[in-house]
């Protein structure tokens, strides 16, 4: 089992409220990258600029989830996979990482995952950055979009 303090890693929300402190013009847009409904993998892609109108994000994140894995996944896979992939990178732009890039819910994930069986799903998903996101924080300005 992996033991951590958890109180040592920043929650994503934390990093959305700077963000948008900083740069209230700002956006955040999320994409799902892949979903296979099948085996219950998505990845998604976080890009957040910090002017609305620039064609290139100032800084990417991704994460991959797997649905059912853990109490939370069950339902609500692509929202964790979403939250952390915007943690990432808006850690990726220097939000909170004085302990590390590691989100507190992505640490969640790594606990989650010592504890069950490694997941059976897309076997492309070895070059994903593994993440968990538990939601919470500010919405505001996040443009969600899927991709074919």
């Amino acid at each position: 089992m992996a033991t951590f303090d958890l109180s040592k890693y920043i929650p994503v929300h934390a990093r959305i409220t700077e963000f948008y402190e900083r740069y209230p013009d700002g956006r955040i847009v999320t994409e799902i990258i892949r979903l296979n409904e099948d085996s219950g993998f998505v990845c998604i892609k976080a890009s957040a600029y910090r002017i609305r109108d620039d064609a290139e994000p100032s800084s990417t994140g991704h994460a991959f989830e797997i649905r059912g894995q853990g109490y939370v996944n069950t339902t609500s896979f692509i929202e964790n996979g979403e939250t952390s992939a915007v943690g990432r990178a808006l850690a990726n732009l220097g939000f909170k990482i004085d302990n590390g890039i590691a989100s507190r819910e992505e640490m969640q994930k790594v606990e989650r995952m010592t504890n069950t069986e490694k997941p059976h799903g897309d076997p492309s998903h070895n070059g994903y950055t593994r993440n968990n996101g538990s939601g919470g924080g500010n919405n505001r300005r996040l443009v969600t979009q899927s991709v074919s």
